[in-house]
């Protein structure tokens, strides 16, 4: 990957050296939101993953007008969670487009932000 990117998904996203904690500071924060016990923190925690999926997919180098272009991309062989990742960013599309209309659940939350994980952790982001 970085003879052909110039840099791997892991450079573009933990700025700590080798050898210490690799904990990902943007996903501690999404984290952090999720367990928030405010609504509004919830979405902020699914927006501010999708925005990380959208930095990896750019790493990845993808491009297009956003997350949802550059998914339809990618080829299923390339990335084993790519399901989780299309039901996560259209969790992430219908918070963006309805607002407080669209209920979410803190169960829901779980359940979109263990879906991002899943999309790191193949990545090795975190």
């Amino acid at each position: 990957e970085e003879k052909i990117y110039g840099h791997t998904p892991e450079d573009a996203f933990l700025e700590q050296g080798p050898g210490q904690n690799r904990e990902n500071e943007k996903w501690l924060k999404v984290t952090e939101h999720a367990n928030s016990n405010n609504p509004a923190e919830w979405r902020v925690a699914i927006i501010e993953a999708d925005i990380m999926l959208d930095e990896l997919l750019k790493t990845l180098g993808y491009d297009g007008e956003g997350v949802g272009e550059m998914l339809k991309k990618v080829e299923s062989s390339d990335m084993l969670t790519l399901d989780q990742a299309w039901e996560a960013h259209k969790i992430r599309n219908r918070i963006a487009h309805s607002g407080q209309e669209f209920d979410l659940s803190e169960r829901e939350t779980r359940r979109v932000i263990k879906l991002f994980e899943e999309v790191f952790k193949e990545f090795q982001i975190i």
